[in-house]
């Protein structure tokens, strides 16, 4: 028998990159051809935390499955989503500087 050592988590790990049920977009496309294209540009929500070697990769380096709607489930690296958060504060920056005279407050 060989046992297998990879952990999968469904509860929010301190130091991972995402949280569990944190909405997240496909933003890239891997550098090997591995990103399923229906994926692409598509918000899914974060359901586990994959961790192939535990030792190496815990609590910083997990592969994220996450799961969208009409296309379920895959995984991917952390450089390959961007948490909705992070694409709001992205678009309100932008907004920010296309209005003249505007500011912000620190």
């Amino acid at each position: 028998m060989t046992l297998d050592p990879s952990l999968i988590v469904s509860t929010d790990v301190d130091g991972a990159p995402v949280r569990i049920g944190e909405p997240v977009t496909v933003i890239s496309a891997s550098s090997d051809g591995t990103i399923s294209p229906g994926f692409l540009g598509r918000t899914g929500t974060v359901v586990a935390l994959v961790y192939d070697d535990p030792g190496l990769q815990y609590p910083s380096d997990p592969l994220i499955q996450v799961r969208v709607d009409g296309l379920g489930e895959d995984l991917f690296f952390p450089d390959e989503l961007e948490p909705q958060w992070a694409l709001q504060r992205s678009a309100r920056k932008h907004r920010e500087r296309a209005v003249p005279g505007t500011h912000r407050v620190q």
